[in-house]
């Protein structure tokens, strides 16, 4: 016995009917329970990291609920552009994605957008509740977004590169209703963030 799922939230009981070199056929016996999602809809936006930090926020953001990944070309981005955007860089992402899925038993595929322009993300946060990861300098800040009474249906949680954010995308991202968020006294990893802010939203939002 096996279980399949479909990317989008169904799984199945399943056994395996025929296997050969290239692939394997599988026989659906009946629809499973699949593990509930969190009840927001957040999107991790994340200035491109070089190699296998990339993988590793595509991986544990997949395990931690997030709905879709946006990797995002920073003023900070040390990554040269002819290797990020190339489509294999994608296809590389959404290999890691599916991989971790099946680990973690999540029954719902992220989706990784083609990497995007910082501004152009400002622009489609739209309604979604925003939050931006800025440096332990700014002091101890807590978005609204958190104490809130009941939480947003979406959110875009905005992540920087191992540099970090400059200070103009700071300030563009709180110009545009985006609230800075930082983690306590310490600089982290930019590949730890994304664990450390999801694990905080679900905290505080609920994880399921």
């Amino acid at each position: 016995m096996v279980r399949v799922f479909d990317g989008h939230g169904t799984e199945w009981d399943a056994r395996v009917a025929t296997v050969s070199r290239a692939d394997a056929a599988v026989e659906l016996i009946a629809r499973a329970a699949a593990a509930p999602e969190p009840p927001v809809h957040v999107t991790l936006a994340i200035g491109i990291l070089k190699g296998d930090q990339m993988d590793t926020v595509m991986r544990d953001a997949t395990s931690l609920g997030v709905s879709a990944i946006v990797p995002l070309a920073t003023a900070h981005v040390t990554m040269p552009e002819r290797a990020w955007q190339r489509p294999e860089a994608r296809e590389r992402w959404q290999r890691v994605v599916l991989a971790s899925a099946k680990q973690c038993g999540r029954a719902v595929l992220p989706t990784v957008a083609p990497p995007a322009a910082f501004a152009a993300l400002l622009a489609q946060v739209g309604h979604s509740a925003g939050v931006i990861a800025v440096e332990p300098a700014r002091g101890a800040v807590v978005p609204a977004h958190l104490n809130a009474a009941a939480p947003p249906a979406r959110a875009t949680l905005l992540i920087g590169p191992e540099g970090g954010w400059s200070a103009e995308e700071v300030e563009q991202a709180i110009a545009a209703g985006i609230e800075p968020l930082t983690f306590g006294p310490r600089t982290l990893r930019a590949e730890l963030a994304p664990t450390v802010a999801l694990s905080l939203l679900w905290a505080r939002w609920g994880w399921t």
